[in-house]
């Protein structure tokens, strides 16, 4: 259709142009976008006589006639900016278009097709990957980090590692909260790490419910419409390398105690006897390590022998990224096809964290004639995550007095005595960690030659991802010796029949596009564990098993499948008033019979505003349009959740009989619920576009609000019955948020501009309704205390003792019984003289942060462009709130305490350090209680400078494009937090998760052919 209108186009504008005079002048010359590729199908006018002009051919060339050598024309192109070029007395104008930086032209993907952006009435963005391209990021999900209003994209802290997305914030309890994958039209389940961010084109988010009601029963928690590049037709084959370097050093690092302040700390413990009364702040020289300190005999020897050993040294080291890619696209006049490869390699900052990456894409399309189309997208990723790291909270604890290896090299077992063992004995196993992963979706695609606009397409998509873990230690099963190997497959297969009508009618003035879907997903499982312990011999790792007198085997299979139907129509007048109406039918196999189908729908009207005439005096106003939408929205359960689920365990083993063999029993682990039905979220969104002066300024803004009911929720059961829980529904939760994306550019000259672009939201969630009972007979339903879930609150709600500092050595008031001076000072909320769980706890506030922003700034200065992005996220006064992390091992006792260590950073309190941020070592008050900090961050978290040779440089190299750059990554953060960092584990204690967010430098270039 483009190649005809181009054909039509040309020939009408070539009429009016065909009869040159005396006077007139022949321009000629080639359209390309700033990337160098001709652009087909380019309006090329004389402003003076709209009538006269051409159309660019396949090669963007062009040709036209100009009245007199003063004339101006004019270049325009959907999706690109129009621009006027005076032609000077010239016979050759070779330009560049400029795309629209409203794109309100952009096709966007909104799933099972595509659709202009101006036309949206749901809540649909589009990522800018453009930004972050020189990021040194492994995953494409990192690109996304704080960039998109309404995304949180977590940390990623471990190579290869996955990092956390939520859409909107949290609106279930227990049932899936992962956003759902498609990629390239279809349902992904695979990691999206084994994607190479390099093969990535665009990402496009639903986010209200009205544009994920497409997605019906998966789509609750936001849809990630992932889609992948695709070659260039009628252009020769084009040969594109990209590739970096990248360091990686934790931005913000911690480091244990040395000797001197292990010693320092063991004298702060016994403050009592370290220090000289009455103010206990001059050191006692009486007080003497080896009478005082209760040392474990390795500690002992370390503090005689003058031991200060740096355990972080061993363990850690300076990481890096090392990144390759190599593409070849082209095509001809039917044929499209991009053949890629990619290298990528992690080296972690802890001892073992390893990644390497393999990835091969194969995207090929073509038309067999001039109403059937097929194609397929296929890529395969091969990864190796072998290696075990020791965990990073053992390490901290390890003593400075202590060392890893004897005198002969070998590891010691409980360098601590018996209090930890040695953390390099999990290191020291081998392991073996590979993730395969193969995809295909084969597609066919037919224009319905009798009717016009009615398109038929099939996808049939394949997706076969298999691991292998192998591992051995001789130090496992209580130093006997361990190994295992486990093998996994998953089969995943998509079929999806898509029906689309898509025509204007009376004279353009409406439009009707009609989407009809039909498929099935059907997923496959099984899995195999051997495992043995206490070996003679580990020479032959885990590939001996049979060794092991111990030996065990467990496997494991299963299947779910998903059927569904799903039906959407668009209808515009003048695309000023438009309407879209959808209806999803979803069925599960992990639903109860007779539960197991359920109907999604949704609407979403819009109202161009900029179109009426009462606007038109209005000349500030580009673009103005106001929308609005229903959608209903579900979310999934366990495979098995309804059904009773039987085990055989080894206690269940029975003997029949005199010099019986024993026979395997079988129990049931769980309760059957044939009710159990999906969980439902309805909402609602209201939002504005908008683009004013010329486009210098546009956005949008969107409110929304959502009802979660039937929650999915493990029910506890009293041990009576036999069993824990029972999965059931119960309950409501309600979720709103505010948005706001802003972009604005306020230069914009030929050799200079600045483009700047701003997200700014909010999210709220509220337990309604829980169980519906009233036990107390207060009037009010009752809260799951237990569980920390209260009506009227957010889910994230922190409920526990208010302290109120800590308890002095001498501070004018009596240390209760059971406390002791540098414990936390609890408040007597009911002031009945007692601290009690019902009535001294109360919320204190909610680890959900308040809101978030992000900052994108691009400076372009002829070559040269420099890009950063600053991002946020703020608790406001009670809000994201956390655990500081710094603390590592027991420190409940003061002999814990004295033979452990902890990071030199604690602020811990002594009699000469009374103002600490955390309670003393070594003694617990009778109320064990934690601080809560507030966790709000301002990070630089990407910084570039890149420079573009110009074409005429770049030709006497021999190549088309030559980009070099130099980026970084995580450089400033700014925070009042005191541990790794706000982002990681979750801020909620010491947990192995809180490791260190990176730091690092990248150099890379960008080359094509």
């Amino acid at each position: 259709m483009l190649l005809f209108s181009v054909l039509m186009s040309t020939g009408t504008f070539a009429a009016a142009s065909e009869k040159p005079t005396s006077d007139d002048l022949v321009v000629q010359g080639v359209v390309t976008d700033k990337e160098g590729n001709p652009l087909v199908g380019v309006t090329v006018t004389v402003k003076a006589d709209q009538m006269t002009g051409t159309v660019t051919d396949i090669n963007g060339n062009y040709k036209i006639t100009v009245p007199d050598e003063d004339a101006v024309l004019v270049f325009s192109y959907i999706g690109f900016i129009s621009e006027e070029v005076p032609v000077n007395g010239r016979s050759v104008i070779d330009f560049t278009m400029t795309e629209d930086v409203t794109q309100l032209g952009e096709i966007v993907v909104i799933g099972y097709g595509t659709q202009e952006k101006r036309d949206l009435t749901g809540s649909v963005v589009s990522a800018d990957l453009k930004s972050f391209e020189e990021a040194p990021n492994t995953n494409i999900l990192q690109a996304l980090s704080g960039s998109v209003s309404g995304v949180d994209i977590g940390q990623v802290t471990a190579a290869g590692a996955e990092p956390s997305i939520t859409v909107r914030g949290r609106s279930t309890l227990n049932g899936n909260q992962q956003p759902l994958v498609v990629l390239d039209g279809v349902v992904y389940r695979g990691r999206l790490t084994d994607l190479n961010p390099k093969d990535i084109q665009s990402i496009d988010i639903l986010k209200d419910p009205s544009s994920k009601a497409i997605y019906g029963a998966q789509a609750a928690n936001g849809v990630l419409l992932v889609s992948t590049k695709m070659g260039k037709r009628a252009q020769q084959p084009e040969v594109s390398y990209s590739g970096y370097y990248a360091t990686q050093t934790p931005s913000n690092e911690l480091t244990p105690q040395n000797r001197q302040q292990y010693l320092k700390s063991a004298r702060d413990v016994d403050w009592e006897n370290g220090y000289i009364a009455p103010d206990f702040t001059q050191p006692n020289p009486d007080w003497n390590p080896e009478s005082n300190i209760p040392f474990f005999p390795p500690l002992l020897e370390g503090f005689q022998n003058g031991t200060d050993f740096n355990w972080y040294d061993e363990v850690t080291s300076p990481g890096y990224i090392t990144d390759h890619h190599l593409s070849v696209r082209g095509g001809s006049e039917r044929t499209s096809y991009l053949i890629s490869g990619g290298l990528t390699r992690q080296s972690g900052w802890m001892l073992n964290d390893e990644y390497d990456r393999k990835t091969a894409r194969v995207n090929i399309e073509t038309d067999i004639n001039d109403w059937l189309t097929i194609g397929g997208r296929t890529f395969g990723s091969f990864s190796d995550l072998s290696g075990e790291s020791p965990t990073l909270s053992t390490i901290s604890s390890m003593s400075p007095l202590a060392t890893p290896r004897d005198e002969e090299g070998e590891l010691i077992v409980n360098p601590l005595g018996n209090l930890a063992l040695n953390p390099f004995l999990q290191s020291a196993s081998d392991d073996k960690d590979l993730r395969n992963n193969l995809y295909g979706l084969f597609y066919a695609s037919i224009d319905i030659p009798w009717i016009e606009g009615l398109n038929y397409r099939a996808n049939f998509s394949n997706n076969y991802r298999w691991n292998f873990r192998g591992n051995s230690n001789i130090y496992g099963a209580g130093l006997s010796g361990s190994a295992f190997k486990e093998t996994s497959s998953i089969y995943d297969v998509t079929f999806d029949n898509i029906v689309s009508y898509d025509r204007r009618f009376g004279n353009d003035d409406h439009g009707l596009k009609f989407t009809f879907v039909a498929g099935l997903n059907e997923i496959q499982f099984e899995s195999t564990l051997t495992e043995g312990s206490d070996f003679a011999n580990l020479d032959l790792s885990y590939n001996s098993l049979e060794q092991a007198v111990i030996q065990e085997i467990s496997s494991e299979a299963w299947e779910e499948s998903y059927l569904y139907q799903m039906a959407r129509i668009s209808y515009d007048y003048k695309r000023k008033y438009l309407l879209t109406a959808t209806l999803r039918r979803d069925g599960y196999s992990g639903f109860a019979s007779g539960n197991n189908i359920a109907l999604f729908p949704s609407v979403g009207v819009g109202w161009v505003l900029s179109e009426e005439n009462f606007l038109d005096g209005a000349l500030a106003i580009n673009f103005l349009k106001l929308r609005a939408s229903y959608g209903r929205n579900g979310n999934l359960t366990g495979r098995y959740s309804s059904l009773a689920r039987i085990t055989t365990p080894e206690s269940s083993r029975y003997l029949f009989g005199d010099g019986g063999t024993p026979v395997n029993g079988q129990i049931v682990t769980s309760l059957a619920n044939p009710g159990l039905t999906w969980e439902k979220t309805d909402g609602i969104n209201v939002g504005i576009d908008f683009g004013f002066f010329e486009d210098k300024v546009y956005g949008s803004i969107d409110y929304y609000h959502s009802t979660t009911n039937d929650l999915l929720w493990d029910f506890v059961l009293p041990q009576i019955t036999g069993f824990n829980s029972i999965t059931s529904n119960l309950g409501e939760i309600t979720n709103h948020g505010f948005e706001l994306e802003l972009t604005t550019t306020p230069v914009n000259t030929n050799r200079f501009k600045w483009e700047v672009g701003a997200n700014f939201f909010t999210n709220r969630n509220e337990i309604r309704e829980l169980l519906g009972q009233d036990n107390d007979g207060d009037g009010r339903e009752d809260d799951l205390i237990a569980n920390g879930l209260f009506i009227g609150e957010s889910i994230g709600s922190v409920y526990q003792y208010v302290i109120d500092g800590l308890w002095q050595i001498s501070d004018g008031e009596e240390i209760p019984a059971g406390w002791a001076p540098g414990t936390h000072k609890l408040v007597d909320l009911d002031n009945d003289g007692e601290f009690t769980p019902e009535g001294d706890r109360q919320i204190i506030g909610r680890t959900e942060p308040a809101y978030s922003f992000g900052i994108r700034n691009a400076v372009s200065y002829k070559n040269f462009q420099l890009r950063f992005f600053i991002k946020s996220i703020q608790g406001g006064r009670d809000g994201y709130l956390g655990i500081n992390n710094p603390w590592s091992g027991p420190y409940e006792t003061p002999g814990n305490a004295q033979n452990n260590n902890w990071y030199a950073e604690v602020d811990y309190w002594s009699p000469d350090n009374p103002g600490a941020t955390f309670r003393r070592p070594g003694l617990e008050a009778p109320i064990p209680s934690r601080r809560f900090f507030d966790r709000s961050f301002v990070r630089l978290q990407d910084i570039s400078l890149s420079y573009s040779f110009d074409e005429k440089m770049a030709e006497k190299i021999g190549v088309q494009k030559l980009k070099l750059f130099v980026s970084g990554k995580n450089l400033l953060t700014l925070t009042d937090w005191e541990g790794w960092d706000p982002e990681t584990g979750q801020g909620l204690g010491p947990t192995d998760a809180s490791l260190p967010v990176m730091r690092g430098f990248a150099f890379g270039l960008d080359i094509t052919l």
